[in-house]
């Protein structure tokens, strides 16, 4: 047998039914925020066409790891609770790329997953500060994104939400429309990070977040007719 016969191919980071699947439930899921709460997005484009890479949001509700795929090409991979993988649920999102990590943090195997795909090309979606927000304003990030994105050596492309607190805050039984907007960020490359601590890593990939996030406010507010004269932001829908 010849080296190139013995040869195994490369894993990669979901089949060709998973990603068929995958877009099936993202277009769905398009259709029906678009219509029901206006869904928009800036900053596609400065997501890389290819490669692993970390995104890393702001979190405000359930609804922001369905939204943030939404206006992608490409499938994302995603880390959730895992008390949410029981019966069918759990089956739902393994079948759409999520896996589980535990709530207090990512834990051993939950870091090993996200490094399997992100070594076959996959994006995984992480929201560093850990739980939802309380009154729609981002939180501290935990320190373990610096340990992760140091490890990875992947880009790391920051994303701000906003609109899905007001549609589906803490205590709310079920989700309501509103508008929704995203906003994609320049990534953060490895070179970006040289030289800093992690504690300096969080900071800047919290203030590259929090960017985001103004501008998707910028955004929305410009869609809504509330912005102030003078103010720009571009955008396209989703």
């Amino acid at each position: 047998m010849s080296g190139a016969e013995g040869e195994k191919k490369p894993v990669q980071d979901r089949s060709r039914l998973s990603r068929w699947w995958y877009y099936l439930v993202r277009d769905m899921a398009s259709v029906a925020f678009t219509a029901t709460c206006g869904l928009r997005a800036t900053g596609q484009s400065r997501v890389p066409p290819s490669g692993s890479a970390l995104l890393v949001s702001n979190h405000l509700s359930y609804l922001d790891v369905f939204v943030l795929g939404i206006p992608l090409a490409r499938p994302l991979n995603y880390v959730a609770r895992s008390t949410l993988f029981f019966l069918g649920l759990g089956a739902f999102i393994r079948s759409v790329g999520g896996f589980p990590i535990q709530r207090e943090g990512m834990g051993a195997s939950g870091l090993k997953e996200t490094l399997r795909r992100l070594k076959y090309g996959g994006i995984v979606v992480l929201f560093p500060e850990g739980r939802r927000s309380e009154d729609g304003r981002m939180g501290e990030l935990k320190s373990g994104i610096a340990a992760l994105a140091s490890k990875a050596k992947v880009p790391v492309i920051p994303a701000g939400i906003v609109g899905t607190f007001e549609a589906w805050p803490r205590g709310r039984l079920f989700p309501r429309p509103h508008p929704i907007w995203i906003e994609y960020g320049e990534p953060i490359y490895p070179a970006d990070f040289a030289g800093l601590s992690h504690l300096e890593m969080t900071a800047l990939i919290h203030e590259r977040i929090r960017q985001c996030q103004e501008a998707a406010e910028r955004g929305l507010a410009r869609a809504s007719g509330r912005v102030m004269e003078g103010s720009e932001v571009g955008e396209h829908s989703g």
